[in-house]
């Protein structure tokens, strides 16, 4: 990864101790915490299909669609966007939601 990607997406260390990297998951934590979702882990948890968790760029899957917990149940699809090739370094995403299924009796209070 060029160094901005590494600076971006990784937890930081004392580069003197040589430790390895790992994924800076806190923006993901931080969604969850207040009650995203992550509709692509949603998915696979449903179905176990691992076609969903497909990696969106090069190496990961780091592009995303959070709907709020309500959502969840509506999703019904999750696509990567891969046409035209070339189009971009990284595959759009895409969701379909059954608006029929959305959690109506606990909305969120918004103030």
């Amino acid at each position: 990864m060029r160094p901005y990607n590494l600076g971006s997406r990784t937890v930081h260390t004392d580069p003197a101790l040589g430790l390895p990297r790992f994924p800076n998951r806190q923006v993901a934590w931080t969604l969850a915490a207040n009650g995203l979702v992550d509709a692509a882990w949603w998915l696979y948890q449903q179905s176990g299909d691992e076609e969903l968790l497909r990696p969106t760029c090069l190496e990961e899957r780091i592009d995303q669609v959070w709907v709020s917990a309500p959502l969840a149940p509506a999703l019904v699809a999750y696509h990567l966007l891969d046409t035209p090739v070339g189009a971009s370094d990284h595959h759009g995403v895409a969701i379909t939601l059954d608006l029929g299924r959305v959690v109506k009796n606990d909305p969120w209070d918004y103030r």
